[in-house]
């Protein structure tokens, strides 16, 4: 058929389909509908223990965790947002939020700086009625300015707090005036009684997790933060029994209230010239907040316990196993659990002590009859000769150096993700052997006679640049501490494990005895002769900086010894973590007694945190600790002179080779003789129960336990009972150990079995199951706010692999997906084969029993144009179907 008449037909058609109904007289136009308002359109998601994605249009959100949670962090991205070239415009907002259904002011939200990080020494403020909706009235009206200014009133929603003598009494961080407008005070103000000030005394830079993300020109981002739990936070009360929120606020270009809207002349002006409104303080806008995704997020018991059963078997000791015991204790609660399992934290040392302490009052007459240690009694030791300890392996993990750094190359910061340490290097941090301001030819300091001329910190340490090229990018080359780590100095079996390591080799040992390194940098006078291994640390350097003479700087130090103040004490492992996720380190300066007075004299203050570009921490952990936090590990030096990360892989190859010992029947690794593929620091924990002077029904409750920590609690995943990141899973010979150790103190024998060979069940595959080469998630990416360069598309988790080296199993995942459907231009027009000369027809008659036929005799009519256009339009169609089929 010729086009020119498929366009008759087709007009045609058209003509007749108008027809059916009356004609009416076409208005020359019509004036526009003002937009709607926007509306809540919040989306929810439930807790999860597995990555949690919230769509809406071409635009998602995912949240990697959200149940089952603890002081940890989390991983928050998105697709399809708009491009956000600079800080000042369309920003992401992730904060954590009181409640399952937040409303912004109990969003835990301050300022930031220009880099994006949280701040809170001002309140943020937006022009908030430029745009609609409008703002509701009092009793919440946040104007901070008269609503009446002609250029529209600035707006600042505040934080509700609760009174915690009347919880039923929301306060609010601000003030109302006598002229009706309101005052937001700033999270971080302190205390001012005269003007009714309270300060918020957990807004510390330990619990400011909100984020500011910067979406990719592709519309990717992501940031990283942590969440707050009623322990650090209780402005917030975040626990198993408060619910909270992680939200995410889009901050969008939104459109300028018109006229229509009771805008004045003046405030549209002024709104279209207005800039920075996509800025993170607009998150406030109720346009933006009303396009929230919303994360529920559900805690664990902070310290599990199992309330209402008597039945409990009672653990006290080594925080190696504290990740995992948070998920076993709540399982092993279940009413299904022959016997309740509970734990306490504490000193390995120190358990092993209660262990054969005394206690008439006890069932079995000591203070404790199980502990979780890595080293075993001495065989002359009385808990051994009286209670004949066996030692059930539950865990494998080990310690970790963990860092935050931060590095400039060519104007672009980002963070260190990759770092070298050998035993040397750790030696040096471990003796306060770096002087920080105090060595020769530095400002006119005083020098510390200790330290002498060593290099001012571990970043100028050519031994640190040989194995890190590029240390002098990194942030904290001029600072004015000398580098020392972060850690306890209780009596722990990690920090054995850890001078272990570092004794097994002999340039370690030669430092520390007192030779010299290749560069000339020797040991603090005040730790030579050390003597290694130990599970006890001290500072000994405590020299204290002399008055200055003249010409000389430091008089703020005069009277205070600088390396006590820059290594305080971790409380823990997790402690240690969690400075570091933070970038909140406990090392102090000197300050002003009395900062109204000049002569008050000096003292030392915890330091600010370090904010993004300038994080130099280093800390002693344990892997699931850092694992938790997202803090990254350095690679450590093995035997063979390879620097191997934590991950589970290389535990298992370092369990190779293991030897039992014969009197405790625990596995010694040994640091010579280990697969260069091993990580040096892997530690295995045990159950150490007595086979002897339990009384049965006790004695049954522990071997239950110890057979279900070592077979259920091996599986790998998120769940209560499953068994964290940082872990490898028992092999089999430890797992068949477990259950020999579990029969003897079942029956009490009396006789700790000792196993007959090494862990790893074959020699040549130490890890059957194949764990993944895990390493801790990028705890910043491509946001500079976060640690990234700004510039680098956020990575793509790939997938996993289950950990360990026993029947570990990792979650299910929905492999399933949708096709669509898509057909073929030749298919969707298939219809018109036999189906339009009908229609056509029938629309023909139909129009020429219609008296609105006659307007097509109205040369130039918009129906008469609009019937031309449509059957030009389809004849168009019906060509390129045609030549396509």
């Amino acid at each position: 058929m010729r086009p020119k008449k498929l366009a008759m037909i087709a007009g045609a058609f058209v003509l007749a389909l108008l027809s059916v109904a009356p004609v009416y007289e076409v208005p020359t136009a019509v004036a526009a509908e003002p937009p709607p308002d926007p509306t809540d359109q919040a989306l929810v998601a439930e807790p999860s223990a597995n990555p949690v994605t919230l769509q809406r249009g071409g635009v998602s959100v995912t949240a990697s965790r959200t149940e089952n949670l603890t002081r940890q962090m989390i991983s928050v991205s998105w697709t399809g947002l708009d491009y956000s070239s600079t800080f000042s415009q369309n920003a992401a907002a992730v904060m954590q939020c009181r409640g399952f259904n937040p409303t912004r002011e109990d969003c835990w939200v301050g300022s930031l700086n220009d880099e994006g990080d949280a701040l809170g020494s001002q309140a943020l403020s937006a022009k908030a009625n430029y745009y609609a909706p409008v703002e509701p009235a009092a009793p919440n009206d946040w104007h901070t300015q008269l609503k009446t200014l002609p250029s529209g009133p600035l707006f600042s929603v505040p934080f509700r707090t609760v009174d915690s003598k009347d919880n039923s009494k929301d306060q609010y961080h601000g003030r109302r005036n006598a002229n009706g407008t309101w005052t937001t005070f700033p999270m971080n103000i302190p205390a001012d009684a005269a003007n009714g000030i309270k300060a918020i005394d957990d807004f510390t830079p330990g619990t400011r997790n909100f984020r500011r993300g910067r979406p990719q020109q592709d519309g990717t981002g992501q940031v990283q933060t942590w969440v707050n739990t009623a322990a650090e936070n209780p402005s917030l009360n975040c626990s198993e029994k408060s619910p909270c929120s992680l939200v995410v606020v889009p901050v969008r270009q939104r459109d300028c209230r018109n006229a229509d809207q009771g805008a004045t002349p003046l405030l549209i002006s002024n709104c279209a010239k207005a800039t920075g409104q996509t800025a993170f303080a607009y998150w406030q806008l109720l346009a933006n907040w009303y396009e929230r995704y919303v994360f529920k997020l559900s805690f664990s018991p902070s310290l599990p316990k199992c309330a209402g059963r008597a039945d409990q078997a009672k653990f006290i000791g080594s925080e190696l196993t504290g990740e995992a015991m948070r998920r076993w204790v709540p399982a092993r609660c279940q009413k299904s659990s022959p016997s309740a399992l509970d734990y306490t934290r504490a000193w390995e040392p120190d358990s092993m002590r209660q262990l054969g302490q005394r206690d008439p009052a006890a069932a079995s007459k000591y203070a404790a009859d199980a502990a979780v240690v890595s080293e075993p009694a001495t065989p002359d030791d009385p808990v051994s000769t009286d209670r004949k300890l066996g030692y059930a392996p539950i865990a494998v993990t080990g310690f970790s150096l963990g860092y935050s750094i931060d590095k400039t190359v060519d104007g672009i910061t980002s963070p260190v993700t990759d770092l070298k340490l050998n035993q040397r290097l750790v030696a040096k941090m471990l003796t306060q052997s770096y002087p920080g301001l105090f060595r020769p030819n530095r400002n006119g300091y005083a020098v510390n006679p200790n330290t002498g001329s060593n290099p001012a910190n571990i970043f100028q340490d050519p031994e640190f640049a040989q194995l890190n090229p590029g240390a002098r990018s990194y942030a904290g080359l001029n600072d004015a501490e000398g580098t020392q780590l972060s850690m306890p100095t209780a009596r722990s079996d990690v920090f054995l494990a850890l001078t272990r390591w570092v004794w097994a080799d002999p340039t370690a040992r030669a430092f520390l005895q007192g030779k010299a390194d290749p560069w000339g940098m020797t040991v603090n006078k005040t730790y030579r002769g050390w003597q290694l291994p130990a599970d006890d640390y001290n500072l000994n350097d405590g020299w204290v900086v002399p008055e200055p003479g003249p010409g000389m700087d430091g008089e703020e130090w005069t009277g205070l010894s600088p390396q006590t103040l820059w290594a305080p004490a971790t409380t823990s492992w997790a402690n240690g973590a969690d400075i570091t996720m933070s970038g909140w380190p406990l090392a102090q300066g000197p300050v002003l007694r009395d900062p109204a007075n000049p002569n008050s004299g000096y003292t030392g203050k915890r330091q600010e945190v370090q904010l993004f570009g300038r994080r130099h921490i280093f800390t002693l952990s344990v892997q699931s600790e850092l694992e938790k936090t997202g803090v990254r590990a350095a690679d450590l030096r093995n035997s063979a002179g390879e620097f191997v990360a934590p991950t589970v892989e290389a535990m298992g190859y370092a369990l190779d080779g293991a030897q039992p010992d014969k009197n405790s029947g625990v596995w010694n690794l040994d640091y010579t003789t280990m697969d260069k593929r091993g990580y040096p620091g892997t530690m295995i924990s045990y159950a150490a129960v007595p086979t002897s002077s339990l009384p049965s029904t006790l004695a049954q409750r522990y071997a239950d336990n110890i057979r279900w920590m070592s077979t259920d609690g091996q599986q790998w995943g998120q769940e209560a009972g499953q068994l964290p990141d940082g872990y490898l899973a028992l092999t089999q010979a430890m797992r068949d150990q477990a259950a020999k150790v579990a029969d003897a103190v079942g029956a009490q024998t009396g006789t700790p079995p000792i196993p007959p060979k090494d862990p790893v069940d074959d020699p040549k595959d130490p890890t059957p199951n194949d764990p993944p080469t895990k390493t801790p998630p990028d705890q910043n990416t491509n946001d500079p706010a976060d640690g990234g360069d700004g510039k680098t598309p956020a990575p793509t988790p790939g997938p996993t692999t289950p950990p360990g080296g026993g029947p570990s199993q990792s979650p299910p995942v929905n492999n399933s997906s949708t096709k669509p459907v898509a057909a073929t231009t030749g298919e969707s027009l298939g219809w018109l084969a036999w189906g339009l000369p009908a229609l056509l027809a029938a629309g023909l008659a139909a129009g020429v029993a219609s008296p609105g036929i006659r307007v097509i005799s109205q040369p130039g009519h918009p129906v008469r144009r609009g019937l031309a256009a449509g059957g030009s339009y389809l004849a168009g169609l019906l060509r390129r179907g045609r030549r396509r089929g």
